[in-house]
């Protein structure tokens, strides 16, 4: 869902000036251009092609054989290599196919993915690998996943451990993606899964890093029939520049009809708002205007929210697929 410009009455603030209106404390990023761009890092990782290569292989990952205790893998599964089958649309691995597998795990191919269906292109374009590698300690199961490919390269890098079920989950995921230009995500957190009557509850909330600016993040979505309700803080700070930018509130879709009230603060003071139903509308600080830079970073904070929740379901999807028992 995309922002549309700001709607400001600046007639309006210019009489309350005159008359001597006093204003509340506000406060305005100082370098929203540059905050924008690298909160930006993430939109851009998750949406390269191997990463949603990833995304479509997480609840396709499934070995057979696989334990939620630990050794998670059967030896019959170590070294074996799955690779899309187009007649019977699955992954599939011949006992003779470990050339090159993985001796603690196995390895799972990339390939150009479907997103609307859900698997591979038919014919099938190869990516990259995914490899899924058991790393379990005494009283902890653990899977390590670690995928590469594309053109610059791009790099899934993470752990994931936790308690599954086919329609719930609490798991734990650390770890990075990166690609071979230097963009870099990493985060830490937790992400849980319930039904709820009809509706599925989804939480994600943790640590992170994107491009060299720190997050602290919770953000839940109730999936319904109906509609779609979400709810977000995030604190980015910015260390060098002793500032935290924080975005907190709700985004309810119904249909197609969004309706929202959040806020947007700077150091703890107010910054902007994003408010209404049907069409939301943006306001600058006392209906102060916005520069195209503080308008960019707005548009990005807004996605920010459904980013973190898509990326830590996808990071738990194999988790699920073979931790599940």
């Amino acid at each position: 869902m995309r922002l549309p410009r700001s709607i400001v009455v600046v007639p309006f603030v210019a009489l309350l000036a005159a008359c001597g209106e006093t204003f509340a404390p506000i406060a305005r990023p100082l370098l929203p251009g540059a905050l924008a761009d690298s909160l930006g890092t993430l939109t851009s990782l998750v949406q390269t092609q191997p990463f949603l290569s990833f995304r479509v292989l997480g609840p396709l990952s499934a070995v057979p054989g696989s334990s939620p205790t630990a050794p998670i893998f059967p030896d019959s599964m170590l070294r074996r290599i799955f690779r899309w089958d187009a007649g019977a649309h699955q992954y599939a691995s011949a006992p003779q196919d470990t050339v090159g597998g993985p001796a603690t795990g196995t390895r799972f191919l990339l390939y150009a993915p479907d997103t609307t269906a859900g698997r591979p292109i038919e014919p099938p374009q190869q990516l990259g690998n995914a490899d899924l590698l058991d790393i379990s300690i005494p009283d902890t199961t653990r899977l390590h996943v670690l995928a590469t490919g594309g053109n610059p390269m791009v790099t899934i890098d993470y752990t994931v451990r936790g308690r599954f079920a086919p329609e719930s989950l609490s798991a734990v995921f650390d770890g990075c993606v990166d690609d071979a230009l230097a963009h870099n995500v990493c985060l830490t957190g937790t992400v849980t899964q319930r039904p709820q009557n009809a509706d599925t509850i989804v939480n994600v909330n943790g640590t992170g890093s994107v491009a060299g600016q720190l997050l602290t993040y919770l953000v839940g979505i109730q999936l319904g029939a109906s509609q779609i309700v979400q709810a977000m803080d995030i604190y980015v700070d910015e260390p060098e520049l002793g500032e935290t930018v924080r975005i907190i509130g709700t985004l309810v879709v119904q249909g197609s009809t969004p309706t929202a009230s959040i806020s947007v603060t700077v150091n703890g003071l107010p910054f902007a708002t994003i408010s209404g139903q049907g069409t939301l509308t943006i306001r600058g600080p006392n209906n102060q205007p916005l520069s195209e830079a503080e308008h960019s970073l707005l548009s990005v904070l807004f996605e920010l929210p459904g980013r973190l929740l898509d990326t830590g379901r996808a990071l738990a999807r194999p988790g699920q697929r073979n931790l599940g028992g």
